[in-house]
């Protein structure tokens, strides 16, 4: 116990800036927030939902039913936020309420990121990393986002920072009691299930707690606490087994990362690469040993803070990065916001250490640059205009005409923004693919074969088709496929509409007049 309270008095005596204080402002705080709130609601519905918003929209408004089977064979990761989506999609479903409910998540984890990082490293610290993070492009990009980033962030900020109050206040007066660990518990699955990757951060959690004295360490909370999260995060690894047996997340290879790791992979022996990445975990691990035996348990206590959060960024990056070279590849960098908390901290502290002179100097670089990538985002958003795209082809259809959307995944945002023209949704026929509209577009959420033969079959009903191509390029055979097909239906290209990420091409019968 005398380590314990060693550790305890280290870590609550400094910073003598706590928000909570008598006499401390919390009007900085307040300020902060204030910025995050900006910065996420600025345009916050310009721009059209693009693809991936459009599948948790889609999932969010489909029968239970069917959406428990989407959830469990398709769409596993963000499982949670798919689930809490579906009752916020009752306050509304234009693309500004939709996306607020990741503004508010952004928001909320800046207030608990700030009190963490002040419980960690102090006022100033805290101050900055909030301004960092309220204005980095990444953040603001999942505050707009209608996905389950945003939610994640809030949710793994929420488990550090009881992970860190459970640890500093394991004794005295003000311990932490069962419930800060319950929470931590709670809070730790919740993230899991909104982002695969949170899975990794209790990892990082329990890494840090090398760098203590065994005496510094509650095991008799902390054990019983590993024990349920592991028993709670079972579904889930049964989740990621049955979806990566499918090949659901293979994607990731088309990455410029996946690219890397692909070409290493496909160069060097398994053997090889295996034996590297043993022989790195071992020279990690070797040297913690080595450290822990020759740093006095004071070093420790006192460092502890800061091997916290390096672990938090380190441990889970390096994870995904080990396994992208001796399995697959799996850094998709959206996936990895829950890493970058961490990293705005080290950036604070960094900046904190500089004189006053430097310090100005280095966070108004750091603004600057953040607030050019804003306006970057801001100006072009997620680069999918199906609004326009929808808005444009329902004035100029008319009875009788078909519709081709390729690739068939891009049926969905398609049928978000038709379900606004009941019109055109009730006159316009599918081609390919030809499942009605409003049955189940989610069905085309996969890889979908085209059959050249069957889209002439059907296109040969109608003098006139529209083709609908967004993301085309990634596999233009079929592409071509699908415009032979409509060529050999005796169909001819007539006019190209262009909208931001969106192209739609009219493909008229002879002496069809063109609208």
């Amino acid at each position: 116990m005398g380590h314990n309270r060693q550790m305890t008095s280290v870590l609550d005596s400094p910073p003598v800036d706590r928000p909570g204080r008598p006499g401390r402002s919390q009007l900085p705080y307040l300020l902060v927030l204030a910025l995050g709130a900006i910065s996420g609601f600025a345009f916050l519905g310009r721009s059209a939902l693009y693809l991936d918003e459009a599948v948790s929209t889609s999932i969010a408004r489909t029968p239970w039913h069917r959406f428990t089977d989407v959830v469990v064979h398709q769409e596993s990761n963000q499982s949670l936020y798919y689930l809490v989506l579906r009752g916020w999609i009752h306050v509304g479903d234009s693309e500004f309420v939709m996306r607020t409910l990741s503004v508010v998540a952004v928001v909320a984890a800046l207030a608990v990121l700030m009190y963490v990082t002040n419980e960690l490293f102090g006022r100033k610290v805290a101050l900055v990393c909030g301004v960092l993070l309220a204005v980095d492009p990444l953040i603001v990009e999942m505050a707009q986002d209608v996905r389950g980033y945003a939610l994640s962030v809030l949710f793994v900020s929420a488990s550090s920072a009881l992970f860190v109050h459970a640890i500093t206040r394991s004794s005295g007066p003000l311990s932490a009691g069962w419930t800060s660990w319950a929470g931590y518990v709670v809070f730790s699955a919740l993230a899991a299930y909104t982002n695969f990757w949170a899975a990794l951060i209790p990892v990082a959690h329990a890494v840090s707690l090398a760098f203590l004295p065994p005496g510094g360490i509650p095991w008799r909370r902390l054990v019983p606490s590993g024990v349920v999260l592991a028993l709670l995060l079972v579904p889930l690894g049964l989740l990621i087994h049955a979806n990566d047996s499918s090949g659901k997340y293979n994607w990731a290879s088309g990455t410029s990362a996946g690219h890397l790791f692909a070409k290493v992979r496909a160069k060097v022996p398994h053997a090889a690469i295996d034996l590297v990445v043993l022989l790195v975990v071992a020279v990690i691990v070797y040297a913690v040993v080595l450290l822990r035996r020759r740093a006095p348990s004071t070093s420790f206590v006192r460092q502890w803070p800061l091997m916290f959060t390096v672990s938090w960024l380190v441990v889970p990056l390096a994870a995904v990065v080990l396994l992208s070279f001796v399995y697959k590849p799996l850094l998709v960098v959206r996936y990895l916001v829950v890493f970058l908390p961490p990293a705005a901290m080290l950036v604070a502290l960094g900046l904190s250490k500089l004189s006053r002179r430097s310090f100005a100097v280095g966070l108004a670089v750091l603004v600057v640059a953040s607030a050019a990538g804003l306006a970057s985002w801001y100006k072009n958003g997620w680069g999918e205009d199906w609004r326009g795209a929808l808005d444009a082809l329902a004035a100029r259809s008319a009875p009788g005409d078909g519709v081709v959307v390729f690739p068939a995944y891009m049926r969905i945002p398609f049928e978000w923004y038709l379900q606004f023209h009941p019109s055109a949704e009730g006159t316009l026929q599918p081609v390919f693919p030809s499942l009605a509209f409003e049955r189940n577009p989610l069905l085309y959420d996969g890889n979908v074969k085209v059959d050249q033969a069957a889209v002439t079959s059907a296109a040969r009903r109608h003098d006139r088709v529209w083709l609908v191509l967004s993301q085309s390029e990634l596999d233009p055979t079929r592409r071509q496929e699908v415009m032979n097909g409509l060529g050999a239906a005796g169909l001819g290209a007539t006019r190209t509409y262009h909208f931001e990420g969106v192209r739609i091409v009219e493909y008229t019968a002879p002496g069809t007049a063109v609208r």
